[in-house]
């Protein structure tokens, strides 16, 4: 069992949705088993600059959707994302400058954060999503509208 497995409560059938969060599943597993490996600060340095390249990739892009389907709670929803970015780039740069380890607490606070994420505000996006597809049904989850 790895530390974060993808489940289907997980899934809110919003294509781009759920590709990315598994995608920022796989990249906290991968660095949750290279600090139980004890690898190398460099390995972790790089795994830490990817999850931050990912989320901001991923959240630009769904604050982006969001403004273009005319959101009602982006601004919520980006305030969010904001926090954690920083809460991301924190440790990072308290790592890198050896101020704290990469410890099991901070993984668990970061698997907490996006699952909790999901299951909350990602899931009434994807509501959201549906709710216009049902509306025009031309309007598929990959595209823009």
């Amino acid at each position: 069992m790895s530390f974060l497995d993808w489940r289907d409560e997980f899934t809110v059938d919003v294509s781009w949705l759920d590709e990315e969060h598994a995608e920022m599943f796989d990249l906290l597993n991968e660095i949750h088993a290279n600090v139980q490996a004890e690898e190398t600060h460099f390995r972790l340095h790089y795994l830490l600059d990817r999850l931050i390249s990912c989320t901001e990739s991923h959240f630009a892009e769904e604050e982006r959707k969001m403004l273009q389907l005319g959101y009602p709670d982006y601004e919520n929803h980006r305030l969010q994302h904001k926090v954690l970015l920083n809460e991301i780039r924190l440790l990072q740069t308290a790592y890198r400058e050896d101020y704290v380890s990469l410890s099991s607490e901070a993984l668990a606070h970061m698997k907490t954060w996006l699952t909790k994420h999901i299951a909350g505000l990602d899931t009434d996006l994807a509501r959201f999503v549906k709710r216009l597809q049902v509306r025009d049904p031309d309007t598929n989850d990959t595209t823009d509208p």
